[in-house]
């Protein structure tokens, strides 16, 4: 596995999930790339003029946060990033394919509040709509 891709959300999970890619990657001399995915802001109908650019910003700069949250925990210097907005899982997979990546690894549970559940959403729907293998670790 030369091309790792490891989402990260800021949680433990996620957090565990880019140690264990990185683990993965000093076997075979791999590279891996930690991806933050801001899910899209849904806002109610009647909200006038919203300034849809200012969300989007505050939302990147939230995703380089946690981003530099996970850098600072898994103390690597050598990964690349990626900070984008979208459906999570879709972007996710998207991604994976066409950067030619050769595993997705993602943490069983998110920050969400469906992170109660056993398996994350995220991780549950890229594991259904990935063509890459995905690799949840707990």
């Amino acid at each position: 596995m030369k091309k790792i891709l490891a989402a990260v959300d800021g949680s433990a999970a996620s957090v565990h999930a880019a140690k264990k890619a990185l683990e993965l990657a000093s076997y075979s001399k791999g590279e891996v790339t930690l991806i933050h995915v801001a899910p899209p802001t849904v806002l109610p109908g009647d909200v006038p003029l919203t300034p849809m650019v200012d969300l989007r910003e505050a939302e990147l700069a939230r995703g380089a946060g946690v981003l530099k949250e996970v850098m600072g925990a898994i103390e690597h210097a050598s990964v690349k990033t990626l900070n984008v907005t979208g459906p999570p899982a879709e972007v996710i997979s998207d991604t994976a394919n066409d950067g030619g990546y050769d595993l997705v690894v993602v943490g069983n549970k998110g920050r969400g509040a469906v992170s109660r559940v056993l398996l994350g959403s995220t991780a549950d729907r890229l594991v259904h709509i990935c063509k890459k293998p995905v690799m949840v670790v707990r």
